[in-house]
């Protein structure tokens, strides 16, 4: 498989380490610690009810950044409308079903044309082995300009452009 991100390579071969032969690794595998370098980019979420719900446990401080706010205890359906809801929302009942790693990408467009592209790296987590309770993300944000104003938040309340690719990896 082939990340170009550093930082998204270096999760992977983290979560690919503590997984050993298993098909995926639990969160009590996962230490922040070990993850220093990359937590202000670092989402971990609850899976609720199956995959119904979604609650971010932990937010790095890089992505608070990008949403403008902190979103460390809510549901992705409290923070997040229209495409750009069904969009996440989709990876993660993907992540869930399929119990596989997700890169996607997303670049956003401002009412300038100014563009701003969110690549994630999600990775299934489980307690039992086969059902995914938790996924563990890395999301990195790059401005295609120079103006940092613009946010994922601003984007999607405007019903701005939003573009996605994304694909199943493993």
């Amino acid at each position: 498989m082939t990340l170009e991100n550093p930082l998204h390579r270096e999760l992977y071969d983290y979560w690919a380490n503590k997984r050993g032969d298993r098909p995926m690794p639990s969160r009590q595998h996962i230490d922040p610690i070990e993850l220093k370098k990359l937590l202000p980019h670092i989402l971990l979420t609850d899976v609720i009810d199956g995959g119904r719900r979604f609650r971010y446990r932990l937010v790095g401080t890089a992505i608070q950044e990008a949403f403008g706010r902190n979103m460390t205890g809510l549901h992705i359906d409290e923070i997040m409308t229209g495409a750009y809801l069904e969009f996440i929302g989709g990876l993660y009942r993907d992540i869930v079903e399929k119990k596989k790693p997700i890169y996607s990408e997303s670049t956003y467009y401002s009412q300038q044309a100014v563009g701003m592209r969110a690549e994630r790296l999600m990775l299934p987590l489980s307690q039992d082995g086969e059902t995914v309770d938790m996924v563990v993300s890395i999301q990195t944000v790059g401005h295609r300009s120079p103006a940092r104003t613009l946010s994922i938040r601003l984007a999607q309340e405007q019903n701005e452009e939003i573009e996605h690719l994304s694909r199943l990896l493993d």
